[in-house]
C-alpha cells in the first residue's frame, strides 16, 4: 500500500473519531434503571409530615378484653357520644361512670376485635352529669385512636367500657362505632403516628381496699351521694363488719357490705377506713 494511501486512511480515523467523541458529550446520561433493590439499601423514605399523636397502643401491648370481668346484669356506665373519622384517625368522645350511686370510673378502655387497644382517663368536667350525680364531676373523656389499629376482625367496630379505680370489673359504655374506610389498612406513605407507649390501667393491677370496723350501737346509714342532703339507700348494722372501700371524696366513703348493699358514708362514722 502506497504511502498516501495510509496516509489517507489515517486521516479519515481521526476525523471519525473526532465526530463520534462530539456526539457522544451531546447524549443525555441514560435514566437509571429501578430495580427494586435500591429500597433494601436506602431503607424506608422518611416520613414527609409530623407524627400524629394517638392514644392506641402498638400491637405488643393490646391484649384480649376477656382478661377482665364483665359486670352483671346490662348496667352501663355511660356512652359514647360523638364519632368522627378522619384520614387517618378515629377520634371519639363521651362520658363515663354510675349515676345510680356515683362510681366513679377511673379510665375507658376503647376495644376492637375483642382486643383492648387504647386506656384513656375520665378526667374532663361535665357539669350536665354532676347534675345527675354530685359524686361525678369529672366524667368526660376522650379518644384518638389510629385507623391502621383496627383489626385484624372485619367489621372492626369500635366499643367502649368503663373501669372503676379499683377492682377488675369491666362496665360497658353505651353506643359503638362502626369501623370507618381505612379500618386495618396502612396509612399512606409519609404517615407516621405517635402512640401511646403503654396501656395506664390493666386488669389485676388494683384490687379494693377492704376494711373490717366496727359500726355503732346506732348503725350507720348509707346514702346515695356523699352529701347530707342525699337521699338514703341502705343501713350498716351494728357491729363488726366486713367492707370494701370503693371510693373516698371529700370526708365521704362510698362503701359496699359483704351482702352487696352499697352507698356513701361519713368517714367519720367509721373509724378505721
Amino acid at each position: 500500500m502506497s504511502l498516501p494511501r495510509i496516509t489517507s486512511l489515517a486521516l479519515a480515523g481521526l476525523i471519525a473519531t473526532f465526530l463520534f467523541v462530539r456526539f457522544w458529550d451531546r447524549q443525555p446520561d441514560p435514566a437509571p434503571v429501578t430495580t427494586g433493590l435500591e429500597l433494601i439499601t436506602e431503607g424506608e423514605v422518611a416520613p414527609t409530615g409530623p407524627e400524629i399523636r394517638v392514644d392506641s397502643a402498638p400491637r405488643d401491648l393490646v391484649y384480649p378484653v376477656w382478661l377482665w370481668a364483665p359486670a352483671s346484669g346490662d348496667t352501663t356506665v355511660g356512652a359514647i357520644e360523638t364519632v368522627a373519622p378522619g384520614s387517618y384517625v378515629l377520634d371519639l368522645s363521651g362520658w363515663a361512670g354510675d349515676v345510680t350511686v356515683g362510681l366513679r370510673m377511673s379510665h375507658v378502655l376503647i376495644v376492637a376485635c375483642s382486643r383492648v387497644i387504647a386506656t384513656v382517663p375520665v378526667a374532663t368536667p361535665r357539669a350536665d352529669i354532676r347534675e345527675r350525680h354530685p359524686n361525678l364531676p369529672d366524667a368526660g373523656w376522650s379518644a384518638r385512636v389510629a385507623l391502621a389499629d383496627l383489626g385484624p376482625c372485619r367489621p372492626a367496630d369500635v366499643t367502649a367500657y368503663g373501669v372503676a379505680r379499683f377492682g377488675d370489673v369491666l362496665f360497658p359504655l353505651e353506643g359503638s362505632a362502626g369501623a370507618p374506610q381505612g379500618a386495618g389498612r396502612a396509612p399512606a406513605r409519609g404517615i407516621s403516628f405517635m402512640r401511646a407507649n403503654a396501656l395506664s390501667r390493666r386488669p389485676g393491677e388494683s384490687s379494693a381496699p377492704m376494711k373490717i370496723v366496727k359500726v355503732g350501737d346506732r348503725g350507720v346509714e348509707l346514702r346515695r351521694c356523699g352529701r347530707e342532703g342525699c337521699a338514703v339507700i341502705g343501713r350498716l348494722p351494728a357491729g363488726r363488719q366486713r367492707l370494701i372501700i370503693l371510693d373516698r371524696q371529700e370526708g365521704w366513703a362510698l362503701v359496699s357490705d359483704a351482702g352487696g348493699a352499697a352507698g356513701w358514708t361519713p368517714t367519720a362514722a367509721l373509724p378505721g377506713i
